[in-house]
């Protein structure tokens, strides 16, 4: 099938973003349908679109291409006749994500990550909200039927946003899923990651696994063998994804794998905010070895990663970061672009593919992008175990959403009672939380502020 001529147009709304912007249009420069395409990076803050722009002047040169890269914070320039955009940003940086911890823990909640369940993910929604419409209606404004490619948390509610607001097709990315794929590979000894087949299916975050195969060959029997008498722990030692055991710790991936027979998302500090119990109880989180990711920590991260890329503008870029990265937002433009279909995991609304799950729902299944957009792969049933796990989260989103839409604080504290990690709080003390975290973004969500 031919593709599409001329030059694709492609923004990235978070262009100033140390972490996204640099490997994402990096990936796309050494991507053949993509190497001549016009990137747009769009921030609000100029300079820091500048130095990335600055930095991926320099890999274009040394890999050869025609591509333009183009710096701004002109919206209405950034989006005109744009193809594509892959959208990176949190709406109040760490400062609002500071407040996303801090207020839930006087109500013992002490999130390890924060941006996708619970009142932190709950309030990052919220607060995420207006700024996310407002992309999708300028989006239909600028650059009508344009794909859209999310990748900020939190992902399952933002993503529906997106798709209720957004003309074009919608799809959330994350890279959950390789994790357990690079276990599993060096696990077993395979060559490469394309030899495995796996069954997968839930929420972003909260995925599971239900089975494994390469060819000519089942691999769950003895997955499921191994994670009974050994568990994830030493298994991940021995894959060498974590030779010295100091951080990967995952003791409740083991727990939830012993318990439902699948294999579930191998982060234990997403999974364990989506469950009662295990992020309300400082002795739990210290048995399951459950780190929490402090403000200060994600500042030094952004530090490094804009020291790393200043030096890189001054003094050249070294051959060890002209490499692709697994994210698949490269693969998904060319095979758009293309016609030659491509399959990775991707966050659709329901349609069916994950049979007991509620219709609608944001989830994380197979995905195949063509032409034609993205198609979903049909996974059929959770085990019943599992969807009893996954299915109140599905709700609790649906209806965050919902209240978003709906401007109505009322629903939104629902979906916040809804949630498994406030069930060791009454209504009142629930609400109280709600309306501390709204207050304390007022300047984001004010029509909801109570």
């Amino acid at each position: 099938m031919e593709g599409p001529v001329g030059k694709p147009r492609i923004v990235i709304i978070g262009g100033g973003s140390t972490a996204w912007a640099p490997m994402i249009v990096r990936d796309m420069l050494m991507t053949e349908a993509l190497r001549s395409a016009e990137f747009v990076l769009y921030d609000i803050d100029r300079k820091a679109a500048g130095l990335v722009a600055d930095v991926l002047a320099l890999v274009q040169e040394s890999l050869g291409t025609s591509a333009r890269i183009i710096p701004t914070d002109n919206k209405a320039k950034a989006f005109k006749q744009a193809d594509y955009f892959v959208i990176a940003v949190s709406t109040g940086g760490l400062n609002a994500m500071a407040r996303d911890l801090a207020i839930p823990e006087d109500y013992g909640i002490f999130h390890t990550v924060g941006d996708t369940s619970g009142p932190g993910g709950w309030s990052r929604t919220l607060r995420n909200f207006k700024v996310f419409v407002e992309f999708g209606k300028d989006i239909n404004r600028y650059a009508p039927g344009a794909m859209v490619l999310n990748y900020t948390n939190p992902m399952t509610t933002l993503t529906k946003v997106l798709h209720e607001v957004c003309d074009g097709p919608v799809v959330g990315l994350c890279h959950g899923l390789f994790e357990n794929l690079r276990f599993i590979k060096n696990l077993y000894a395979v060559e490469s990651e394309d030899e495995i087949s796996v069954q997968y299916a839930g929420l972003n975050h909260f995925f599971w696994i239900t089975e494994v195969r390469v060819p000519g060959k089942d691999l769950m029997p003895d997955l499921k063998r191994r994670m009974m008498t050994r568990g994830f722990t030493p298994l991940m030692r021995l894959a060498r994804v974590d030779p010295t055991g100091s951080k990967l710790w995952r003791e409740l991936a083991t727990e939830l794998g012993r318990l439902t027979g699948a294999m579930p998302y191998l982060g234990d500090r997403h999974t364990c905010e989506f469950l009662p119990g295990y992020i309300t109880s400082k002795r739990n989180m210290r048995q399951y070895k459950l780190l929490r990711t402090s403000v200060a920590e994600r500042r030094e991260g952004m530090r490094k990663r804009k020291h790393k890329l200043t030096r890189f503008a001054a003094k050249g870029i070294p051959d060890s970061f002209l490499t692709r990265s697994r994210e698949t937002a490269a693969d998904i433009i060319a095979a758009h672009r293309t016609g030659r279909p491509f399959i990775d995991v991707g966050n659709l609304p329901n349609i069916g593919q994950v049979a007991n799950l509620p219709i609608g729902t944001v989830v994380e299944t197979a995905v195949r992008v063509d032409s034609n957009g993205f198609s979903p792969i049909a996974f059929g049933d959770l085990p019943k175990l599992v969807q009893g796990f996954v299915e109140p989260l599905a709700h609790v989103f649906d209806l965050t959403v919902a209240a978003c839409f709906a401007q109505d604080p009322k629903l939104a504290f629902q979906a916040l009672q809804l949630d498994p990690v406030c069930s060791h709080l009454n209504n009142k003390e629930i609400e109280e939380m709600g309306r501390r975290l709204i207050r304390a973004h007022r300047r984001f969500m004010p029509e909801l502020t109570a």
